[in-house]
């Protein structure tokens, strides 16, 4: 009796993971599917990463390199004037950094359309030949 069970239990298992590869590579397809159709979003993200952090920086730079407006304030309104120095610190440093992961996502998804096509023109093979 604990034969025909085990055999049972061995059966389970190996259609278990077959079908556990059949949905690991039709999730994986659908993830770079997902990625693809999303990438435009990103697109948008990185074009935004390119006007807006040099905007940002070159605001920054008038305001800390204009001769007379930092003057006046931090003599006029010292507190404010440290709160501005910091504000504008933070926002160099927040726009830094936005410019930067704009760089390198822009490397990425230059690569990333050159293997999805690569991906789809073999999925399309494989898809015929297996027709």
């Amino acid at each position: 009796m604990t034969s025909v069970n085990d055999d049972n239990d061995t059966n389970d298992l190996k259609t278990t993971t077959e079908s556990e590869k059949t949905s690991i590579v039709e999730l994986l397809d659908e993830l770079i599917s997902h990625m693809n159709a999303t990438r435009n979003v990103f697109k948008i993200m990185i074009l935004s990463s390119f006007i807006l952090a040099p905007l940002s920086l070159m605001l920054a730079s008038v305001f800390v390199i204009h001769p007379f407006f930092m003057h006046r304030i931090l003599f006029r309104f010292p507190d404010v004037g440290g709160f501005l120095l910091f504000f504008i610190g933070i926002s160099i440093m927040l726009a830094s950094m936005w410019l930067y992961i704009g760089l390198s996502e822009r490397r990425f998804f230059s690569k990333w359309d050159k293997r999805f096509a690569r991906f789809t023109s073999l999925k399309n093979q494989v898809d015929k030949e297996l027709e």
